[in-house]
């Protein structure tokens, strides 16, 4: 007589676990190693916007301190006043008509290429 052999349920079950452990694990293994790479590039997206912020401060520096020792020259009152008046000299701001500014000394060569990289960066996240 041949023997069959017998239905045993939880040998399914575990085959099943098998495949369903598989797939979080391969899934999780593929995002841990994009997320690694969408890091690397955020770090280098955010040395070239600090290269950037420096090349505009190095810019802005000499206008902001003569558009505070002009206002320290006609106020007499309180030189403090210039100081924190002009200390965002060259940011983006707010108009009354409630559109932005554009921020001085955005089309140097180094905010050019930190914009792109940001872009980039953003549309790669998608």
């Amino acid at each position: 007589m041949l023997r069959t052999k017998e239905f045993n349920p939880r040998a399914l079950d575990t085959d099943r676990a098998r495949v369903r452990l598989g797939s979080p694990v391969l899934a999780l293994l593929f995002l841990g190693l994009s997320g690694m790479v969408l890091a690397d590039q955020a770090s280098e997206v955010a040395a070239l916007e600090a290269q950037c912020a420096a090349a505009r401060e190095a810019k802005i520096k000499p206008l902001r301190e003569g558009e505070i020792a002009k206002c320290k020259a006609t106020q007499r009152d309180d030189p403090a006043y210039c100081e924190r008046f002009w200390s965002d000299y060259g940011n983006a701001r707010r108009l009354p008509n409630g559109t932005m500014s554009q921020r001085m000394f955005d089309d140097l060569p180094e905010c050019v290429s930190a914009a792109q990289a940001r872009k980039a960066l953003n549309q790669s996240n998608r």
